[in-house]
């Protein structure tokens, strides 16, 4: 079991990795997100010609043709994220969705090109959300430590 101290700064670590995930993805449920050369293809066409190899192909054959469904799944997608990861429901899962998206984020945006990236963002929203998958924070103070302490308890009372 986590020991308490650490526990609560891996619970605040979660919550607040969730409230920016949750922040970023309703930020994008407005009108001009996804519409027809809205904000997201407008920031997407601006990242691929900054990138080169397989990231700008991707984008410039697949991403961009379908902007707005694509539009759409990072919207949707980083909402989830953020809901996962403050309500520690299902948080390895809402971790791993962090870790997918900011790790797409960073390779289109091109940021490893300089630097290695590590003033970026995303990497360091990749590296928070490996640590809570790593250092298991949804069992503290979570939905998921409610849910499996329910089923274990069921578990043991239909042994007996």
């Amino acid at each position: 079991m986590i020991e308490n101290r650490t526990g609560r700064w891996l619970t605040f670590l979660r919550i607040y990795v969730g409230a920016l995930w949750l922040a970023y993805g309703a930020s994008k449920f407005e009108s001009n997100w996804a519409a027809p050369n809205g904000e997201f293809y407008q920031a997407t066409k601006f990242g691929a010609d900054s990138i080169h190899g397989p990231m700008h192909d991707f984008i410039m054959t697949v991403v961009l043709p379908h902007q707005q469904i694509f539009g759409l799944l990072i919207a949707y997608g980083e909402t989830l994220v953020g809901i996962s990861l403050i309500l520690g429901l299902f948080t390895r899962a809402g971790a791993i969705g962090g870790m997918f998206l900011s790790a797409n984020y960073f390779f289109a945006q091109g940021k490893y090109q300089v630097y290695l990236g590590v003033e970026s963002l995303e990497a360091l929203l990749f590296v928070c959300c490996a640590l809570l998958i790593a250092t298991r924070t949804g069992a503290y103070l979570s939905l998921d430590a409610l849910l499996f302490r329910r089923r274990r308890d069921d578990a043991g009372a239909s042994r007996t």
